[in-house]
């Protein structure tokens, strides 16, 4: 392939794409991803000094969030780490459903 070829093709792939645009997502997306748990954190910390209890609500979405990121990257990529990171966070997450269920039926951790 000659220079002009590969660029040609290069100019084909990003028509219609903003590479400024698409690399302020990436860094938007990469804060979220971050600062997610952050927040997380603060509403349990808030919950646990008003109310004495912490509600897994917020984390069942973080924790839901990051399995199915990682489970994405395992299939687009097939590196058998991402897979062992999605399932650990899939059991992570499936543990708080059945916490919160509990907590709902008031079998564990329900107010009285």
């Amino acid at each position: 392939m000659t220079k002009e070829e590969i660029l040609e093709k290069s100019r084909d792939e990003n028509a219609g794409r903003d590479i400024d645009d698409i690399d302020v997502q990436r860094s938007a997306a990469r804060v979220a991803y971050f600062g997610s748990p952050v927040l997380c954190a603060g509403i349990s910390i808030l919950q646990f000094i008003f109310k004495k209890r912490v509600s897994v609500q917020c984390w069942i979405v973080f924790f839901g969030m990051l399995a199915i990121a990682f489970s994405v990257k395992y299939f687009k990529r097939k590196k058998l780490h991402e897979l062992f990171v999605a399932i650990g966070y899939f059991l992570i997450f499936a543990s708080l459903v059945v916490a919160f269920i509990f907590e709902l039926t008031g079998r564990f951790g329900g107010e009285s």
